[in-house]
């Protein structure tokens, strides 16, 4: 007979555990009340922090792009057919948007100075010679001066783009799109920036000499940034050899053209706009020796 096994089981008596008693000391927020758990930072002190947060970042990214573009300036001088090739291929054109802007406003303060230098030549003439016992004086309206100066430019900059663009695709490159052809113009006329503030400096001085060389300045660096706009186009473009000075010849020709047309309407419109509110020299004299 196999032998059976009794087994036994030993019942064990759970030991009681001392229970310690802690105490949790509540938190409260110390502006509006409410109640925090520990290491939490309530939300009405989260969101005065973010404004400064997101100031502090704006303004270096801010410091930083003008530094870049004072870089992209410089380097137009120095290396002039690489610093175009850069620009162009970056898949961002933030620098070239900033860029444009800062011509439009340097171009709108040259503007001003060229106006007000002229309007001052004619109204001096005119006292001395014409009419030598009245003082004359002619008010610009030079807040609107300086939104058409930036209008302006902004049309002028978009012509060389077009037309480029145009004898692009007649070449029939269809890698050569509005982006490049824009970002190669502005890049090409970065150096402009020191012609256009120059000039307006010169004429507030109102130097003859002063004058005379700051045109021929801006003159050179003009021809500079056209001949640098032409031949990135002949290099983004590859034309063959034999036809490149037909699309070089064509671009001239249909950006001049475009131009002139351009220039038409501006002058008969804009400007004639400025000449009748600021040139008002006729009722001047009429009011002063009541013609």
């Amino acid at each position: 007979m196999a032998e059976e096994k009794k087994t036994t089981t030993r019942k064990t008596t759970p030991k009681k555990t001392e229970v310690e008693e802690v105490k949790v000391e509540k938190r409260f927020c110390t502006e509006c009340g409410k109640e925090l758990k520990e290491g939490e930072v309530c939300d009405c002190q989260k969101v005065e922090q973010q404004p400064v947060a997101a100031s502090s970042i704006n303004g270096d990214a801010i410091i930083n792009t003008c530094k870049d573009i004072w870089h992209t300036i410089l380097n137009m001088f120095k290396k002039p057919a690489s610093t175009i090739e850069k620009e162009i291929e970056s898949p961002k054109s933030d620098k070239s948007i900033i860029l444009i802007i800062v011509l439009a406003i340097s171009f709108a303060l040259y503007l001003m100075a060229l106006l007000s230098s002229t309007t001052s030549e004619i109204i001096e003439a005119a006292n001395n010679q014409l009419f030598a016992s009245t003082d004359i004086e002619v008010g610009l309206p030079y807040f609107k001066i300086f939104i058409y100066g930036i209008l302006i430019y902004g049309i002028m900059a978009i012509l060389p783009v077009v037309a480029a663009l145009i004898v692009g695709k007649i070449a029939k490159n269809n890698n050569f799109t509005f982006k490049k052809a824009f970002k190669l113009y502005i890049t090409s006329n970065a150096p402009q920036v020191f012609a256009y503030l120059g000039m307006a400096i010169i004429l507030l001085l109102d130097v003859s000499l002063l004058t005379v060389l700051g045109t021929i300045a801006s003159l050179i660096i003009s021809i500079y940034c056209f001949f640098n706009f032409i031949l990135g186009f002949n290099s983004l473009v590859k034309m063959k050899d034999d036809r490149r000075s037909y699309g070089i010849t064509g671009l001239i020709a249909l950006w001049l053209v475009m131009a002139v047309v351009v220039i038409l309407i501006i002058g008969g419109t804009v400007f004639s706009g400025i000449v009748d509110e600021s040139y008002n020299i006729k009722d001047t004299i009429n009011n002063n020796f009541k013609w």
